[in-house]
């Protein structure tokens, strides 16, 4: 793994743990979305109470809806992460309970579409009609996702600034923006892990092909949102990173990008954490990732700039 990797106790925990799972599930789709769920039950930490749970069709999308309170006005359009294959809004549950009840807004925790079985853009036709719908019901829209889902999060920005939906923020973890393979933050993570059975750049080729099956769709820009011919104009941005992360170079550039276009930005990476982590509430930095954003989001909704 190399000196220069050093990993908290419960990374290497979370690390220990997929290395053993992973390799009894192998390719079988139907095994690791059953493997993404038992993540969430060893790691994700006490479920809260809210409010309200409720399943809803929005806007033709099935998602659970989470309120704080009853007449919440704001809402938290949340995109679970898991490689465009894996995730649910039963995986998600944990995490969106806490964001309610710490930022005091709604949740929508969205049930996209995945491949094998839907291909690319189904998730991100499902996200961007998800988003729509939440605008059209509540006063103020934010929209977060992790990994696969902070892809989807920063493509549905970009169409709310083109078609004038307004969002206050958008919450983008460990992001996977950008489908080149040989950046020198890839080239740097591949030389700390090459033997240490984390994230691979064959799986994460892997990934993106199952994604998008059809070469000739590869450079659009739903697709690879951190290569957006555009990206001013766009909702305010909290990016959280974590720094052993195959993805983390592609979340490092966009948000250089969106400070470049004048977006109000803000960066915080997790230097002792690995890709996954988000959302795992038994974690300390999963927590403090949690009270981060929530706090962004308060402060959001209040109408308040970014620092």
């Amino acid at each position: 793994m190399g000196d220069r990797v050093r990993l908290s106790a419960q990374a290497r925990e979370l690390l220990d743990w997929g290395k053993v799972n992973a390799r009894e599930a192998g390719d079988d789709v139907i095994a690791l979305r059953a493997l993404h769920r038992e993540m969430t039950r060893v790691f994700g930490g006490p479920t809260e109470r809210v409010a309200a749970v409720d399943e809803v069709d929005a806007g033709g999308v099935p998602a659970r809806l989470y309120r704080p309170a009853r007449e919440s006005r704001d809402v938290l359009v949340w995109l679970h992460g898991g490689g465009f294959k894996v995730g649910d809004p039963d995986c998600a549950d944990p995490l969106a309970r806490a964001l309610a009840n710490r930022a005091s807004c709604a949740v929508l925790s969205v049930d996209y579409r995945l491949v094998p079985e839907h291909p690319y853009p189904a998730a991100v036709e499902d996200a961007w009609a998800a988003t729509v719908w939440a605008s059209e019901r509540f006063e103020q829209v934010a929209v977060g996702g992790d990994s696969a889902g902070g892809n989807l999060a920063a493509g549905v920005a970009l169409h709310a600034r083109d078609a004038e939906v307004p969002l206050v923020l958008q919450l983008l973890v460990y992001p996977a923006m950008d489908a080149r393979l040989d950046t020198p933050a890839v080239e740097e993570y591949v030389a700390c892990w090459s033997d240490a059975g984390a994230a691979s750049r064959d799986g994460v080729r892997r990934m993106w092909e199952a994604y998008v099956p059809d070469p000739a769709r590869r450079g659009e820009r739903d697709m690879q949102p951190g290569l957006a011919e555009r990206v001013d104009g766009v909702a305010p941005a909290l990016v959280l990173l974590a720094a052993h992360d195959i993805v983390r170079g592609g979340g490092e550039d966009y948000a250089r990008r969106l400070e470049a276009a004048g977006v109000p930005v803000e960066v915080h990476c997790y230097p002792e954490q690995i890709h996954a982590f988000y959302g795992l509430h038994a974690f300390d930095d999963a927590r403090d990732a949690t009270e981060r954003s929530a706090a962004a989001l308060r402060r959001a909704f209040r109408g308040e700039a970014q620092v």
